[in-house]
């Protein structure tokens, strides 16, 4: 198969440009996990196709705002995530659950009618939730839901991240190439025998069972240790009763730059693949353990071990993609081709697919 995207889509600054109007701005995006907001005032900040967000818990409701104060323009949450009022650093403007100023020093200075008051309102936008995950849609003139954007693949998020317990390794990297070839190197296995050889080789997991489901897919692949193994009994025992159970490896992309995977349904990992320019990425890894039906605090020396050797494990397979991506970015500003793609790279085409349809 004839790959879809030209290699000057992969570092061209106004095809960059293009992605953040007509995709970014046109897709639900993942922003934070629900524990982030729990307490009333967490919030967490960010930038959707460079608007600056704000989510937000306001008495018990989760809310989504522009992130600009509507009296000098100032941003109001200037942290990545905290939990204090939604009130600007600024002169001290005050928001409610609605987003309009209530709370304005020396108010009488201004003679705002209620009226006036509600057109001071911060630009509002939708914001829903999967699972554990929260997402934000910036765009007015969308008006399908979370679940119609996820569509048959809306109950295995769900399921997937609703187990996710406890958090025990966040990985943060920049990396040197597009954020399109950082998404479609996590689609293939076909770079893995080569590039993670002493890694995710070991693994085992092979095949071509793919799913596809609207723009999103999964993969799902037998692993060569079973859970009835005897090297594997003993170190999964304290994760026998858990909420999801996989027999091997799952891999799931919610398009277009979130990927959720788990091995047995123990552990789980969420990346974010967000781009920073047309020619590097930020890929901030997630890892997490199951939630699991006992009450036991102290973990066993074997849990730690178990664990620690996770959160390397994702490192070093994560350090490995970025070596090979980086590269991958010098060449296709040299490239004469328009690239190949196997049927094991059929999850990168139907990548190209849906990438296609919006730009």
């Amino acid at each position: 198969m004839k790959a879809l995207i030209k290699p000057k889509e992969y570092f061209d600054k106004e095809v960059f440009e293009a992605e953040k109007s007509k995709l970014f701005n046109n897709v639900w995006s993942f922003v934070c996990f629900t524990h982030d907001l729990e307490k009333e005032n967490d919030f967490v900040s960010t930038f959707i196709s460079d608007v600056p967000v704000v989510i937000q818990n306001l008495r018990g409701n989760i809310r989504a705002f522009k992130n600009v104060c509507s009296h000098r323009h100032s941003i109001i949450q200037t942290d990545k995530q905290g939990n204090r009022p939604l009130m600007c650093p600024y002169h001290g403007w005050a928001y409610d659950k609605k987003g309009i100023p209530k709370g304005i020093p020396k108010k009488p200075l201004f003679s705002f009618t209620k009226e006036e008051l509600e057109c001071l309102k911060l630009k509002s936008y939708r914001v829903e939730t999967c699972g554990s995950l929260v997402f934000v849609n910036v765009n007015d003139q969308n008006n399908s839901s979370l679940k119609e954007y996820l569509g048959e693949m809306y109950d295995e998020v769900s399921k997937m991240s609703s187990a996710f317990g406890e958090l025990i390794d966040v990985n943060k990297l920049v990396i040197g190439a597009n954020w399109k070839i950082l998404v479609e190197n996590t689609l293939e296995s076909y770079h893995v025998n080569l590039i993670h050889e002493d890694t995710f080789k070991k693994l085992g997991a092979e095949g071509m069972n793919f799913n596809f489901f609207n723009n999103h897919s999964t993969w799902d692949a037998p692993v060569e240790l079973k859970e009835d193994d005897k090297k594997v009994k003993r170190v999964h025992k304290p994760y026998k009763e858990r909420p999801y159970k996989i027999e091997g490896y799952k891999h799931l992309i919610i398009f277009p730059n979130i990927l959720i995977s788990s091995t047995y349904g123990i552990s789980f990992n969420l990346s974010i693949i967000e781009p920073k320019d047309n020619d590097s990425s930020v890929f901030t890894s997630y890892v997490f353990m199951t939630k699991t039906d006992t009450n036991d605090t102290e973990k066993s020396s074997i849990q730690k071990m178990y664990e620690e050797s996770l959160v390397n494990f994702n490192r070093k397979v994560f350090g490995e993609d970025k070596d090979i991506c980086e590269k991958v970015q010098i060449g296709v500003k040299y490239s004469n081709y328009d690239g190949e793609l196997s049927e094991e790279e059929r999850r990168v085409c139907e990548f190209q697919k849906a990438y296609k349809t919006y730009l």
